[in-house]
């Protein structure tokens, strides 16, 4: 599955299919980049927006500045790839969001995007938040 980069649009404002990446920070100072993306649910095809923590130029971490973060390479000039997959679980106290299969849990989505579009300007590119 691919999903169209936006630059500087909020959240609110993404269309089906499409996904943004904003910087985010703690307030002891930590500082990273977190992947907005609203795709239709696996469950029953309704739109909703999730959210992981993504390391640009890195690999999947669980002890990121963000916590646990996933991947994001440069595939082509204006591609990337997330890596692992992402997998939003439906638990009836919270969501979890974990990478790659889970033992337990319904998925509400479960894929490993691709991100098209990415203009090269884009401050995240680099990696640094």
């Amino acid at each position: 599955m691919d999903l169209h980069y936006r630059s500087f649009v909020n959240i609110e404002d993404l269309q089906l299919g499409e996904c943004t990446i904003h910087r985010a920070s703690s307030p002891d100072g930590k500082r990273w980049w977190n992947l907005w993306f609203y795709v239709a649910r696996d469950t029953d095809g309704q739109p909703e927006a999730f959210v992981v923590p993504v390391m640009p130029n890195g690999s999947y971490t669980e002890s990121g500045p963000g916590g646990r973060s996933w991947g994001l390479a440069r595939t082509g000039d204006s591609t990337w790839q997330v890596s692992p997959s992402i997998n939003v679980l439906d638990d009836a106290s919270a969501r979890a969001v974990v990478a790659g299969l889970a033992p337990t849990g319904r998925s509400l989505w479960h894929q490993t995007p691709g991100i098209v579009d990415v203009p090269s300007t884009e401050a995240w590119v680099s990696g640094t938040p």
